[in-house]
């Protein structure tokens, strides 16, 4: 039976998928989408007919099935009168769905429909005729089961319907639907319906992927009429089917089969009946659209449309088990349902309440920038928040924060630190060098870990979650008390949920430095392995999110590239908050004119992996073709962690120095500097280093993009192919003059436009 099962399934598996991809293809030839107006959520054209391969899908998986079941001799199948009007009736609304998604019917006409399918079912003896001592009612007149039977069958297919407001959400409730009833139908022996359910099982995962992981303009789809309503029919008929007595003996297979039919569709029933009856008291029609749906309210309660999913499949898992387990301890089915209304209505007014909370927040937000250029103006204390203490300048990130710090008690402010710490001897001496006061808070690898598993489940960014302390922010709770600061900066957008949860947004610097979810986009372009694809387009999403979170709730968040700013542009409603701040440099005042015309360097904090990734591509597919013609040539890796792999690479013609305490003189009698980067965001440091150091750079296309004075063949080597990249290197390693006058124009481009004063004018104001 097993082996039966899993081959229907992976037959309606792979045929659900050639079919989706076939289907994608025709609606947009001819298309048939679904365009976004005042009532949806997608911002693009989508495909709409992702319902279509449930009918064929689900019968040509059951006909293998079955089967398979009967060539080995497992069951033989009779079906009686009522399975052929599933049949007849999941066909006809699959074509009137078709025609809808087509062209758009007349509701009238809809509503016709679905009273003939039905009422097919009661005429076939499938009908609810006992409530099980629901208000006391049992058995039900013929007439009453009827008209209760084909209400119940139009209320479950339009909830079903109409609940298929966000991605994954009827698809997703469908699932865990037939999941239950897969179980539930093999327990009593009725394995034609545990096969119906796993097919469609098979069908809806299939779409569900396609569906949630889409991407729009790419492979999402949506489910259409086509697929709700017939999904909904049939849902319909296999909960019926559940609480019907044996037609042989006439006894119910189990006395709470009304309790489970009606769980496994509570959720979408109770949204249906709560809309209808709002829509009443305000006056509307009951039918008209409008965004009042669970799953709106959610949203606009400021919930990702992500986590809105999971809170739903999460409350219909609830609910069940709740029902469950309080029939098993003797409470009467009134009251059960009596409670699940109750708290069906408690948790709206919950939701209710955080909308409003929300809302209020978004209204003050609308004059966010004004009240933080009036609390800029009047400051003269700022506590900064840094995720990683800043000392030792081992990193682009640190010294970049560390120079903002230092323009600023430059320009008379008075700094408080509140860094994490891992080593447990952190440099507070020095570092108060730059910061008035310095608060340190000890960041566990255990607990940092966990949080940041504990992020994904709540839909937050997972390099969040890994700086999420309690202790923290207990630290910065007692800071603020004792110390007052006026305003706040936030060192890059992992440190961000501090300040949100303290409610000081009119008073806060998100320092992005970089568009992160811009990086792990071109990161996971280069992924190969799959797995790592998966979990970079998941946390690019989280990061992305968090993203747009800053940029509607926060008056000011800075970034050192145009470039990531246009980009953020592009994914934001709410652009208007980003401000450009470019790095800064400080130059050498005499750079040496003295080099050694076989030394590459390569500067990076080697903890990252672009750094890591641009090392390992020169080593690979740059340096040997240096070789060839240069064979004294030695590649230096400067920079602080270099990972094990890179480290097994070392030779002498590879080295690898790790951290060192003086960049400067470290590299500063280098014949060039390369920084053949792939997967970058904002201006590499690097390129800005060796410039003020002297030294000519070779340099890929991406990170030029971010630096505008950079001109190929005037003042630095613009390359994106290797073996163009590796000539340059050549070009220069031979031709003393062409190094010259690289490194002189790039040293006077760098002390004429990128001075930190410069670029840090007007930070917090």
């Amino acid at each position: 039976m097993i082996l039966s099962l899993l081959i229907a399934f992976a037959t309606g598996a792979v045929l659900s998928l050639f079919m989706l991809m076939s289907i994608l293809s025709v609606c947009r030839k001819y298309g048939i989408v679904d365009n976004p107006n005042w009532r949806k959520l997608h911002k693009v054209a989508v495909p709409r007919m992702g319902g279509l391969i449930f009918v064929p899908s689900l019968a040509a998986s059951v006909a293998v099935g079955m089967g398979f079941m009967e060539w080995r001799g497992v069951l033989d199948f009779e079906f009686g009168i009522s399975t052929y009007a599933l049949v007849a009736g999941t066909i006809t609304l699959y074509l009137v769905g078709l025609s809808d998604d087509i062209r758009e019917m007349k509701a009238g006409t809809k509503f016709v429909v679905q009273s003939v399918v039905s009422l097919l079912f009661p005429l076939c003896n499938l009908m609810i005729s006992n409530l099980q001592g629901f208000c006391g009612i049992h058995e039900l007149p013929l007439w009453l089961s009827y008209l209760f039977t084909v209400f119940v069958i139009m209320f479950i297919v339009n909830a079903i319907n109409l609940i298929d407001g966000i991605d994954g959400l009827a698809s997703g409730l469908s699932i865990g639907i037939m999941m239950v009833l897969a179980v539930l139908y093999s327990e009593r022996g009725m394995y034609l319906y545990t096969l119906m359910c796993v097919c469609m099982i098979a069908t809806l995962v299939v779409f569900f992927l396609f569906n949630v992981f889409g991407k729009e303009g790419g492979k999402k789809i949506f489910m259409g009429d086509a697929g709700s309503l017939t999904l909904g029919y049939i849902i319909a008929y296999l909960v019926i089917k559940y609480q019907m007595p044996n037609l042989t003996t006439g006894a119910y297979h189990a006395d709470n089969g009304i309790l489970i039919s009606y769980s496994l569709v509570l959720i979408p029933t109770f949204d249906v009946v709560r809309v209808a009856l709002n829509r009443k008291m305000h006056g509307r029609p009951m039918f008209s659209p409008d965004k009042t749906h669970l799953h709106h309210k959610l949203i606009r309660s400021g919930h990702y449309m992500r986590m809105t999913l999971l809170i739903i499949l999460s409350a219909a898992v609830l609910y069940l088990v709740f029902n469950l387990l309080a029939y098993d301890l003797g409470m009467p089915i009134t009251l059960i349902v009596l409670l699940d209304i109750a708290l069906f209505l408690a948790w709206n007014l919950w939701i209710d309440r955080a909308i409003r909370i929300n809302e209020a927040r978004l209204s003050n937000d609308a004059d966010l920038h004004r009240r933080f250029v009036e609390n800029a103006r009047k400051a003269k204390k700022i506590c900064i928040l840094t995720p990683r203490f800043p000392l030792p300048e081992n990193g682009g990130d640190v010294l970049r924060i560390n120079n903002i710090a230092r323009q600023l008690r430059a320009q008379g402010y008075e700094l408080v630190l509140v860094s994490f710490e891992e080593d447990g001897a952190p440099q507070v001496y020095e570092a108060q060098h730059i910061y008035n006061k310095v608060y340190t808070v000890h960041r566990g690898r255990v607990t940092s870990a966990i949080n940041s598993l504990l992020s994904l489940l709540r839909a937050q960014p997972i390099q969040c979650g890994y700086y999420a302390s309690s202790a923290f922010s207990r630290k910065l709770s007692e800071v603020i008390e004792k110390e007052r600061p006026d305003l706040y900066i936030a060192h890059l957008l992992r440190m961000m949920p501090y300040l949100d949860a303290l409610g000081v947004h009119d008073r806060s610097v998100i320092e992005m430095t970089d568009a992160l979810s811009k990086t792990y986009s071109m990161s996971n372009n280069g992924k190969g392995n799959g797995l790592l694809r998966f979990l970079y387009n998941i946390e690019r999403k989280l990061i992305l999110r968090a993203e747009q979170y800053a940029l509607m709730h926060f008056p000011k968040n800075v970034l050192v590239s145009a470039a990531d700013i246009e980009y953020l542009r592009t994914q934001s409603e709410h652009p208007g908050s980003m401000v450009l701040h470019t790095n800064g440099i400080d130059c050498v005042e005499a750079p040496t004119p003295h080099y050694d015309p076989n030394k590459i360097v390569f500067v990076g904090n080697m903890r990252t992996l672009q750094n890591q990734d641009a090392a390992l591509r020169f080593i690979e597919g740059i340096f040997p073709k240096i070789l060839k013609k240069q064979p004294d040539a030695r590649f230096y890796i400067v920079g602080a962690q270099p990972p094990r792999s890179l480290q097994q690479l070392a030779s002498n013609r590879i080295i690898i120095t790790g951290f060192v305490d003086d960049l400067e003189a470290t590299i500063c009698d280098a014949c060039l500097v390369v920084a053949p980067v792939h997967v970058a965001a904002g201006i590499q440091n690097k390129v800005l280093v060796a410039m003020a150091t002297g030294l000519p750079v070779v340099l890929t296309p991406l990170i030029a993009g971010a630096i505008p004075e950079l001109e190929h063949e005037t003042n630095c080597m613009i390359q994106e192919e290797d073996s163009a990249f590796a000539e340059d290197c050549l070009r220069i390693m031979r031709h003393p003059e062409l190094r010259k006058q690289l490194a002189e124009k790039g040293y006077e481009m760098v002390q004429k436009n990128y001075s930190w004063k410069e670029k840090i004018s007007g930070y917090v104001g």
